[in-house]
């Protein structure tokens, strides 16, 4: 088919083209409002009595933080395991939209987990900034209530305590960038016309095949033969005489 048969076509079978541009485009505004999300993240430092957040771990009471950090991270994630990703992985480009994650920070590979450090770090991930910000702040005391409930017998001298790096989080943004948003926008379109076009072609030919109405008197519109007045077949009779 030329192009210009082919306009003809999407010009005949406008409707079609209307439709499925309509689809497509409810599928990009609904992909676009899908496509970001709210992101907060902190870290959970757990220091023993007369230590700072910030500087080197002493490597004599390493393993017993680590193993402390290990059992509050498994009480808040009701004993599952949770899945280890990068520290510098977002918690949005792993897929997770809407959600949270509390681990110890994985440094090591895929196949070989490694825990320096006796950190929890907390994301979270969702449609609206306000139920983020709640949601990271719940997570937050939760860890330090769990923190306090294990130590409770303990001597003050003695207890752990919990400090948030950075202090106060933020709740940002991430998602497409406008230029990412009309690339996907172009390809969209050009995806649509080739549907459009196909859908109209097909639906040109289903109505020219379609079998035309039926006479009253019982044909499907065959051509009869001509008829002759009285006063002509009077004339031809006589010549044949």
């Amino acid at each position: 088919m030329t192009a210009a048969g082919l306009l003809r076509v999407l010009l005949r079978r406008w409707y079609v083209v209307v439709a499925v541009f309509a689809v497509l485009g409810v599928t990009f505004v609904t992909l676009d409002e899908a496509g970001g999300a709210y992101v907060s993240q902190t870290k959970v430092v757990f220091v023993v009595p007369d230590a700072a957040a910030v500087g080197v771990f002493d490597d004599r009471q390493r393993d017993t933080l680590l193993e402390f950090v290990g059992a509050i991270e498994q009480e808040i994630n009701d004993g599952k395991l949770p899945d280890r990703l990068s520290p510098d992985a977002p918690l949005f480009g792993a897929g997770v939209s809407e959600g949270y994650q509390v681990v110890i920070p994985n440094t090591g590979g895929q196949w070989e987990y490694s825990f320096p450090d006796p950190v929890l770090s907390v994301r979270v991930a969702g449609q609206d900034p306000d139920r983020v910000r709640e949601t990271l702040n719940t997570l937050l005391d939760r860890i330090d209530v769990l923190t306090a409930d294990r130590q409770s017998t303990l001597d003050p001298r003695d207890v752990i305590s919990t400090e948030r790096v950075p202090a106060e989080a933020t709740v940002s943004h991430v998602g497409g960038s406008r230029r990412t948003q009309a690339r996907a926008l172009l390809v969209l379109g050009l995806v649509g016309l080739g549907v459009a076009a196909t859908a109209a072609t097909l639906v040109d030919r289903l109505a020219g095949r379609a079998p035309r109405p039926r006479r009253q008197d019982g044909t499907a519109g065959q051509t009869l033969p001509p008829t002759t007045s009285p006063g002509t077949t009077a004339q031809q009779t006589e010549r044949v005489t």
